[in-house]
């Protein structure tokens, strides 16, 4: 895993030990997302589909899909953050690896240091690992 991180914004990779296609459909259809996504959720995979990840924790708006199922970018806001504030950004691109998918996730627009801060762990403890493990049963 590598990690870079910039005022308000981070930017994690992690490898996935499924083909990117695999990926792809765990993160984009809402039975598998369920399977990996503490609460369940859904990502619609068009431009203004619909963001709902962790029962609501977070919620949001596709804004660009590469048909080949190698990049996704939607918007990302949490319940807690103030109703003034406005979303942050989640681009996720998929790449092939000798051991499946390397997946680089940035994560731009945070209101803060201290929630950038707090994303950065949460990639891993609850996307990435959780992921991980669907996709190896």
């Amino acid at each position: 895993m590598s990690v870079k991180q910039g005022a308000f914004s981070i930017t994690t990779t992690y490898i996935l030990y499924a083909p990117p296609a695999k990926v792809f459909e765990a993160l984009t259809q809402e039975g598998k997302i369920g399977q990996w996504c503490d609460g369940g959720g859904k990502l619609e995979p068009r431009v203004d589909g619909e963001v709902t990840l962790f029962g609501g924790w977070v919620t949001g708006k596709v804004v660009m899909v590469d048909t080949r199922g190698k990049k996704i970018a939607h918007t990302w806001k949490p319940t807690e953050w103030d109703a003034k504030t406005p979303p942050s950004l989640v681009e996720y691109t998929l790449a092939p690896h000798q051991a499946g998918t390397e997946i680089t996730v940035e994560h731009s627009g945070f209101p803060s240091k201290t929630e950038a801060d707090k994303h950065l762990s949460g990639w891993t403890d609850f996307v990435f690992e959780p992921l991980n493990d669907f996709l190896i049963s």
